[in-house]
């Protein structure tokens, strides 16, 4: 935590004699550790939208601020914005999930798909990915290549887990058509809408212990050279388990 409040504090300082902004602004700092001030941010946000609204009209931002530093006036928030078409449904969401962090996940005495019965104890010792879908979820199924590339590289380093809401024989039936290849828990609420999970994909990331550490949504999608929207290759899934090794 010092280590972070110096960082911000450094980089507010860069700002203030590079740029003249007054100790009266608001910054945002990115997930790359860039410092933004409100007009960029908003600009960038806007943008952002904008993209969004080319695949659904309904689409809309909600931003997830977390205060990181105040001082004479100056405020650092990190953010992450959520896209949705429900802005309240999404904040009441991410409130339940996010009192899940650093709990134990509450896997006990599951049967998965292929009849082993497993809990959380069998997760322990090793990093987990939880991924959570469903069979008619459009983004669910394009980031599973990719999921299926992560745990053929990395299974020997990382547990890798599929959870979905929908019964066993609607799960079979899917995976005749589609390539997933995580264990699977099927129909079940318990670990799903239950806990305030109602949007996915979700990806939950699990330390050694079992305790759930972060929350994301789909692996992330970028601009190709042709200013194309691609789905990345999941590098940044990897880096966020190999933070908890």
């Amino acid at each position: 935590m010092k280590t972070k409040i110096q960082f911000v504090v450094f980089l507010l300082g860069m700002l203030t004699s590079i740029t003249g902004f007054s100790q009266s602004n608001v910054y945002y700092r990115d997930a790359n550790g860039t410092i933004k001030d409100q007009k960029t941010y908003n600009e960038q946000k806007d943008k952002a939208l904008a993209s969004m609204l080319e695949f659904s009209k309904s689409m809309n931002i909600y931003e997830e601020l977390d205060q990181e530093f105040n001082r004479n006036d100056s405020l650092v928030y990190s953010y992450k914005w959520h896209f949705t078409d429900n802005v309240d449904r999404t904040k009441a969401e991410i409130e339940r999930k996010k009192a899940l962090i650093g709990k134990v996940f509450p896997i006990n005495a599951v049967k998965t798909l292929d009849g082993r019965v497993v809990s959380i104890d069998d997760f322990k010792g090793k990093p987990t990915l939880v991924n959570m879908w469903f069979t008619t979820c459009k983004p669910c199924i394009e980031e599973m290549p990719v999921l299926n590339q992560m745990q053929a590289e990395n299974s020997d380093r990382f547990n890798f887990l599929s959870i979905t809401f929908e019964s066993e024989s609607a799960v079979r039936k899917f995976l005749k058509r589609f390539d997933f290849e995580f264990e699977h828990i099927v129909d079940s609420d318990e670990l799903t809408s239950d806990l305030g999970f109602q949007s996915f994909p979700v990806n939950l990331f699990l330390d050694k212990e079992g305790r759930l550490r972060v929350i994301e949504g789909n692996i992330p999608y970028k601009k190709n050279e042709n200013g194309e929207l691609e789905i990345s290759d999941g590098a940044e899934f990897l880096a966020i388990l190999e933070g908890l090794l």
